[in-house]
């Protein structure tokens, strides 16, 4: 992993003029989701009318600014390494309901995944290469110990409890994070069970694909990374193959470009 991922909130750099992608290449893109009006309007501009609907949708005003922001980035990330007009592309979903570009807006074979919690989204983008990238933030106050014991593979149950119990929250959301990562690179959602696989995740250990029941040749397959975001989130990366260069980028607004 390249070192941009282990610095903290403030350090990520803004992209280069000249955005390109070699194979191998894993560019992780992202936004605070807490934006003035005019990148609002400006983001909401870029979408086309059927976003904008799912975005209205949303009950809670700052549901809808922060869909609209992160969908914003999508298209301006997306255009600018096809070099199309963002609110020309156009996506299809697969049977689980993973976006993709639609191929005929998709010269490249670019691959990309989306994940926001709390006030960041982080976006993952990379050529060919299949991929889950997962962002949670820390609550402290999250019952994360009976949500492992109900839903975790033993191993990780195991694991979690065999951790001084003041580790056991931070420790969760690493293992949570890493498991969503893998759910959404499956494009499986809640069809995959959670114990079905295992993941590292205690202090000290590698992050790692351990075990999948239905196909062990699954754990060759795939490559785990943690993204360090800042003080309270998790992030992590599930991608195919083994050898990545990864770097991370704080999205710029349309209105500074």
């Amino acid at each position: 992993m390249s070192r941009e991922t282990d610095h903290p909130i403030a350090a990520w750099p803004a992209p280069p003029a000249e955005l390109s992608l070699a194979a191998g290449d894993v560019h992780i893109w992202r936004v605070g989701l807490l934006q003035p009006d005019p990148v609002i309007a400006a983001c909401r501009a870029l979408l086309p009318g059927d976003e904008i609907a799912r975005a209205e949708r949303f009950y809670f005003e700052r549901d809808r600014c922060r869909f609209l922001v992160s969908h914003g980035m999508v298209r301006t990330v997306l255009g600018r390494y096809l070099g199309q007009e963002p609110k020309q592309l156009q996506f299809v979903h697969g049977p689980k309901d993973k976006p993709d570009l639609a191929p005929e807006w998709n010269s490249l074979g670019i691959k990309f995944n989306l994940s926001h919690s709390g006030d960041f989204a982080l976006m993952g983008v990379s050529m060919g290469l299949v991929m889950g990238i997962d962002i949670e933030q820390i609550r402290i106050d999250f019952g994360g110990q009976e949500i492992a014991e109900r839903f975790f593979s033993r191993y990780e149950v195991d694991t979690l409890l065999s951790l001084p119990q003041h580790q056991r929250a931070e420790a969760f959301f690493y293992c949570w994070t890493r498991k969503e990562a893998y759910i959404k690179a499956q494009g499986e959602g809640l069809s995959l069970p959670l114990h079905s696989f295992d993941v590292t995740f205690a202090p000290g250990t590698e992050p790692a694909l351990l075990r999948v029941a239905e196909d062990p040749k699954e754990v060759a397959r795939w490559k785990l990374y943690n993204i360090e975001i800042g003080p309270g989130y998790k992030a992590a990366l599930m991608i195919e193959g083994q050898q990545h260069h990864l770097r991370c980028f704080d999205w710029q607004p349309p209105s500074s470009n």
